[in-house]
This record gives structure tokens, C-alpha cells and sequence, in this order.
């Protein structure tokens, strides 16, 4: 089997109902680049199934993530895609991530057992955070949930990390990004700190999931293996990811 991807992610919106200071949908500087963010800006259905028929064309047995910079619980089409996507036996699971706002019981009841699990992050301080936590369990009876507190990961411009301190020690890092992640605007985009497409990786499904991965992508990742490959990427070079947030 070819060295493939471990998960193939989709942001089916664009949207978010928080405005996170830390967030880089809220921190990056240029506002025209993420403006499309702010709206209820839509990925194609019919896209997020060619992808995943393409992928699993490819011998892709991982995971697939439906969410990336976005609150993908304001798709008000998410059940149906999850629903689809899921009947693709050949992939090992599907999930997403949301901060938890908008789970309703009918919600809950459209994507229990639809989804494998749901990652939860409350925001909110307790005792709301414990209670609100407590409930969102109940509303689940299939779909495993995992609930956290964690504090917001530090990001690129993030206004709150010190980054500063962060970025000398996270440059000289490497980096392995092994995921495909589709944005709401069919960009392919790096890895998990990229959300504009900063890599100029093309989009779908003008560039198919297998010329993606093994095409220019591939040397950037290769040059990212490796220790200081971040110098010969901008916007590597300020990330701090690979750095102790206690620093």
C-alpha cells in the first residue's frame, strides 16, 4: 500500500459562531484573506464525496474529519454528509470537532451512531462548563464523545501565546504534516495551522487527492521532515507549533 494520509479532512463551512482572540479565523492580519470566514460560505456536497471516493480509490482505509477552521455544527447540512460519507465501509471512522454550543437533543438524535465520535471543547467556565458537559453525554447513546476544557492551542498571530518566545524555539522543529485538508473554498491546505492556503497547493477537483498527495506537496513535506527545513517556508517560520506553551 502507498504511503498514504492519515485523515482526510473537510471544512463544509465556513463559518463559526466565536470570535476567539487566539483563533487565526480572528488573529491573522489580513482581513480580505479570511473574509469568507464570515459568512455562511459553503463546500460543494457533491465535492466532499468525490474526494472521498477518490481517496478510498487510492487504498485510504483512515479517518475522515468533518471540520477545520469553522463551527461545522452550523451546517445545517452536516447529519446527510455524515451520513454519507459513512457509508463508505472502506474508511475507519468519521468525526468532527465543535465547541458545543449548538447541540440540541434533535441534533444530538440526527448524528448519534452517524458519527464514530464527536470531540467537544467548552469554552464556557464552571460550574456552566461541568454541567454543560454532563448534559451533551446524555444526548449521545451511540457516538462516542470526548469532552475537554484544554486551553486554546497557540496559532500563528496569536495574540495571547508570547509568541515571541515560542517561534525561536519551535523554528528550528520539524514538522510532519500527513493529512488532506480541504477548505471551504476547495483549497488544498498543508496542515492544521494553514487556513488561507498560504502553500499555493491548488484545489479540488481541479487537482485530484492522489496528484495532491503525491505532487508538489510532497517536497514541501519532505523538506519539513527535516531539522531547519522550516527556514525555506514564510510562513513555517512563524508558527509555533513544536514549542512548549510553557515557555
Amino acid at each position: 500500500m502507498p504511503d498514504l494520509f492519515n485523515f482526510l479532512d473537510f471544512e463544509t463551512i465556513g463559518s463559526c459562531n466565536r470570535t476567539c482572540p487566539t483563533c487565526i479565523r480572528n488573529s491573522h492580519p489580513d482581513r480580505d484573506a479570511v473574509a469568507s470566514w464570515f459568512g455562511p460560505n459553503y463546500l460543494e456536497e457533491e465535492l466532499i464525496y468525490e474526494a472521498v471516493e477518490q481517496a478510498v480509490v487510492m487504498g485510504y482505509r483512515g479517518g475522515v474529519c468533518l471540520a477545520h477552521y469553522n463551527e461545522p455544527l452550523m451546517d445545517e447540512r452536516l447529519p446527510r454528509i455524515a451520513h454519507e460519507v459513512r457509508s463508505y465501509y472502506e474508511l475507519s471512522t468519521v468525526h468532527t470537532n465543535t465547541n458545543g454550543d449548538l447541540i440540541t437533543p434533535e441534533l444530538a438524535a440526527e448524528l448519534d451512531g452517524v458519527l464514530d465520535y464527536i470531540n467537544v471543547s467548552l469554552y464556557m467556565k464552571n460550574p456552566v462548563r461541568t454541567s454543560r458537559a454532563a448534559e451533551i453525554k446524555t444526548f449521545f447513546k451511540k457516538t462516542r464523545v470526548a469532552v475537554s476544557a484544554a486551553p486554546h492551542m497557540p496559532t500563528h498571530f496569536t495574540p495571547v501565546h508570547g509568541l515571541e518566545n515560542l517561534l525561536p524555539v519551535a523554528q528550528g522543529g520539524i514538522c510532519l504534516p500527513r493529512r488532506v485538508i480541504i477548505n471551504h473554498r476547495r483549497q488544498y491546505l498543508l496542515c492544521c495551522d494553514d487556513m488561507i492556503g498560504n502553500f499555493d497547493l491548488g484545489t479540488f477537483p481541479e487537482i485530484g487527492i492522489k496528484d495532491y498527495w503525491f505532487g508538489k506537496r510532497q517536497k514541501i513535506a519532505r523538506d519539513l521532515s527535516e531539522a531547519g527545513g522550516r527556514s525555506s517556508y514564510s510562513y513555517c517560520m512563524s508558527c509555533p507549533k513544536g514549542a512548549p506553551w510553557s515557555i
